[in-house]
């Protein structure tokens, strides 16, 4: 009895993330650390690049970590949302000006500075906006979740780790065919929830509360998962997978495993080094499709690749390092260079058609697609023609598609849109239990806001239809008190 109470004392609180005024030292720290680090960067560069694009750099770099600084330092509470999403400005926006780019050369330092305050005003609006909404005052206090119950919680998230992992193998060896009217549903119905259920599994990871055997499970769930996304050739599922994993395990155990980091982003920046070559090779059109058992030599040929791209014996076509493919601050100097005096802004153009989008393609067989404004974008700004956008995507992003629409008024109001809308899924999750509706919400958006390259057409279809996978997951939940939720 006397050990059976100890374990209960010692047992982590259900609630997910700390009361309001706490803090996480670790990740205070950890954000400081890579503003220095980034600061140092751009001083090395300075040497090479204009003061513009240093002083661009920095500038981007304190806004976009700001947020992560105030949710680590206890000033907001609940999950980390928009911290996430400015964080990725980081790379997309600041990082591209302190490295060599072709397309961000020919940019004079007045053009570089005005991208830069126009990255500044997003950050910094939506920053206000968050923290209003976060830190407002309680009118009703939430005393009962829905709640999955822990004892077959477990088993419910691995589940769904596992179908989606079946599910993108299903896709990659073509077990089967599924009507296109409603392939779209079923496809983000089930990927929506494993993002969930990767997401909560590492948090619970990361506070140590699995088992050794569900640990070993659910570590096992996941490399499947992953393995099946990079075996599609399209990175970028399995990056926002262990990205989403890396940053569960990080709010969980209340510090950052840098050693990880370091492994995940080496191995892909490897495997990037090799997709074109492979690309090249598997998506011919006579190529047979890829079952699992040629996963091994499937890999073994990328590991050739790659070492041939990296050693410099041989480019494939369109190569480029990952760096470069992940930055969007060229598409937004771009832009704000030809509108409004040479392009006209869109005026809306790529936002117009966004309800029709949220109906079911079984009920309009001729909605349009979740990327066609990208597409648009990209025909407008005569980066593509429209027999090219068929083949391959030049992804924009929120914010360059708001600009692209409305100038700064754009960025202004997506600014407030986001804040708002970050600000309140992470309010719900404060003091709600790891297995709870809240969370499960909070995780999707959150999700959606580490996605640098979608479209606001992408970004509300794809939290639409989450919301739609967590209103069915709702018969499984069950009403309890905070206290009792674990």
């Amino acid at each position: 009895m006397r050990v059976n109470a100890l374990r209960l004392r010692n047992r982590k609180p259900a609630a997910l993330l700390r009361p309001r005024g706490a803090q996480y030292p670790r990740l205070r720290y950890a954000v400081v650390a890579v503003w220095i680090s980034f600061l140092v960067f751009c001083l090395y560069r300075l040497t090479e690049e204009p003061f513009a694009a240093v002083a661009g750099a920095v500038v981007i770099a304190t806004v976009a970590l700001l947020p992560a600084y105030l949710w680590a330092n206890g000033a907001v509470p609940g999950l980390p949302i928009l911290p996430l999403n400015t964080l990725t400005f980081l790379w997309t926006h600041g990082l591209p000006l302190v490295v060599v780019y072709d397309e961000i050369s020919s940019y004079d330092a007045t053009e570089i500075l005005f991208s830069t305050a126009c990255v500044a005003l997003y950050c910094v609006v939506a920053t206000m906006v968050w923290a209003a909404v976060a830190t407002g005052p309680v009118v009703v206090k939430r005393v009962r979740f829905y709640v999955l119950p822990r004892h077959r919680g477990f088993t419910f998230f691995l589940a769904a780790v596992c179908m989606g992992g079946l599910f993108v193998a299903s896709e990659v060896g073509g077990w089967f065919a599924i009507d296109a009217s409603i392939y779209g549903i079923v496809r983000s119905s089930i990927l929506a929830f494993t993002s969930v259920a990767f997401f909560v599994l590492s948090i619970r990871l990361g506070r140590g509360e699995l088992r050794p055997a569900q640990r070993g499970a659910f570590l096992a769930a996941a490399a499947f998962f992953v393995v099946c996304q990079i075996s599609t050739l399209y990175l970028i599922g399995a990056i926002i997978s262990m990205a989403s994993a890396l940053i569960g395990y990080t709010i969980g155990r209340g510090k950052v495993p840098w050693a990880a980091i370091a492994a995940v982003l080496l191995v892909f920046g490897f495997l990037h080094s090799g997709k074109g070559e492979m690309r090249e090779r598997y998506w011919a059109e006579d190529s047979p499709r890829l079952s699992m058992t040629e996963l091994p030599g499937f890999f073994s040929e990328w590991i050739v690749a790659g070492t041939r791209e990296l050693s410099g014996s041989e480019k494939a076509f369109g190569s480029q390092p990952i760096y470069e493919r992940v930055g969007l601050m060229h598409l937004l100097l771009f832009v704000q260079r030809q509108s409004p005096d040479v392009m006209p802004y869109l005026e809306g153009a790529t936002y117009a058609f966004i309800p029709q989008l949220l109906v079911p393609r079984l009920i309009d067989p001729d909605k349009p697609h979740s990327h066609l404004g990208t597409a648009m974008l990209n025909v407008h700004y005569g980066i593509q023609s429209e027999e090219d956008t068929e083949r391959t995507t030049v992804a924009w992003g929120l914010l360059n598609e708001a600009y692209a629409n409305f100038g700064l008024a754009g960025v202004a109001g997506l600014a407030v849109f986001t804040g708002l809308l970050f600000g309140f899924a992470g309010r719900l999750t404060v003091g709600a239990p790891v297995m709870s509706l809240e969370i499960m919400f909070g995780v999707t958006v959150a999700a959606l806001a580490i996605q640098s390259e979608f479209t606001m057409g992408v970004f509300v279809t794809v939290l639409f239809q989450s919301v739609v996978v967590l209103l069915l997951v709702t018969p499984f939940l069950e009403l309890r008190r905070a206290g009792d939720a674990a």
